[in-house]
């Protein structure tokens, strides 16, 4: 496949086989099994790179030794992508070739559209607080939002790199790089999208966990509490420092 062939990029970060519900990266794979692009597959545990690394549908990979969180696979995956739309996608998503489609419609279409998602929200900064979910089946037209769900969303790559667009690693392991990308996007005057697209399923894992879950990374053993409140931390210094 030559890149000038290569119209959709597919960037999967995979920690585990999702044993929380009833779809892995294996199931997603097979998704993809009809759907033209190439797979880009982000493996953050051994056990799961030594099972997957041949499979026959994944184009490319990186494998790290240890788990490097949800902005560094991300952006590692973008880095590697050739396509004109990336779609970021948990491992634990199942999908429809329509979703891909629509989304990559809205992608393209969507004015200075650079991140969309079927999942979206608008927030009121200085409450720190989400004021509306846009979800599946709860709006039927394209909604400018100021974040996109992880979970899955798809990226227009030329003006991602363009305007030098990055999920912040300091956001490591997990929660508020989707807040921070949403101020990124605005910064840059382009827009992030919760557009109806219903061709998915998904259920939610750490996101949705007790705040003493256990999160590794890079070998080292964090509470999801910690986590969040340190994170919400970060964000508030960055974009909202106390005037002096």
């Amino acid at each position: 496949m030559s890149m000038y062939e290569i119209n959709r990029s597919f960037v999967i970060p995979v920690l585990d086989f999702s044993p929380h519900g009833p779809y892995n990266i294996r199931t997603l794979l097979d998704d993809l099994e009809n759907i033209p692009g190439e797979v880009i597959c982000i493996f953050n545990s051994h056990e799961v790179y030594e099972e997957l690394k041949d499979h026959k549908r994944i184009d490319k990979y990186c494998y790290n030794k240890l788990n490097a969180g949800v902005s560094r696979s991300w952006n590692m995956g973008i880095n590697l992508a050739e396509g004109k739309a990336v779609f970021i996608m948990n491992a634990d998503l199942h999908v429809l070739p329509s979703a891909i489609d629509e989304l990559e419609k809205y992608l393209f279409t969507l004015e200075n559209a650079v991140v969309i998602g079927p999942q979206g929200t608008h927030i009121e900064y200085p409450a720190m607080q989400i004021v509306r979910y846009f979800e599946k089946h709860t709006f039927n037209e394209p909604v400018r939002t100021h974040d996109v769900s992880g979970f899955f969303f798809a990226v227009h790559l030329e003006r991602f790199l363009s305007h030098g667009l990055m999920f912040d690693i300091r956001y490591s392991p997990c929660f508020f790089e989707e807040w921070d990308m949403g101020l990124q996007v605005l910064r840059a005057g382009l827009a992030s999208y919760a557009v109806p697209v219903t061709g998915f399923d998904h259920h939610w894992g750490v996101s949705q966990a007790d705040e003493r879950k256990v999160i590794n990374y890079f070998g080292r053993e964090l509470s999801r509490g910690d986590i969040l409140a340190e994170n919400r931390k970060r964000f508030i210094e960055k974009w909202f420092p106390p005037l002096p």
